[in-house]
């Protein structure tokens, strides 16, 4: 066997490979797919509306009322501080980062003073 039947076989072998592994791409993508709708299937029962609300909602885009009211936002967001995360407005911040992160160049760099 010369160098180009060598040549012509190990090419032969690669296109195999790269045929059994678009067969398994193809297949893992069937079943990604099938999850993503199984995904959908699951968020639009949990909504919970009825087929006429369901059809105007996906032909017109109308919003159900009793959907409307769950999905609309507060209109003031609530934040929940603990006693140490809640900012206080009449104190200065007295954080120490800043005095912490002005060390000299030549400390930060490791160069030392000569006098020293």
């Amino acid at each position: 066997m010369n160098k180009l039947e060598k040549i012509e076989l190990e090419a032969q072998k690669a296109r195999e490979k790269i045929a059994a592994m678009q067969a398994i791409l193809k297949q893992i993508d069937g079943k990604r797919t099938e999850q993503e709708n199984l995904q959908i299937i699951q968020q639009v029962r949990a909504l919970k509306l009825s087929r006429d609300e369901l059809y105007g909602f996906l032909n017109a885009g109308e919003m159900p009322t009793s959907l409307a009211a769950a999905v609309t936002p507060p209109t003031e967001p609530e934040t929940i501080y603990s006693r140490r995360e809640k900012p206080r407005r009449h104190e200065p911040d007295t954080s120490t980062e800043d005095t912490n992160n002005n060390i000299s160049n030549t400390e930060s760099e490791g160069i030392t003073n000569e006098n020293e």
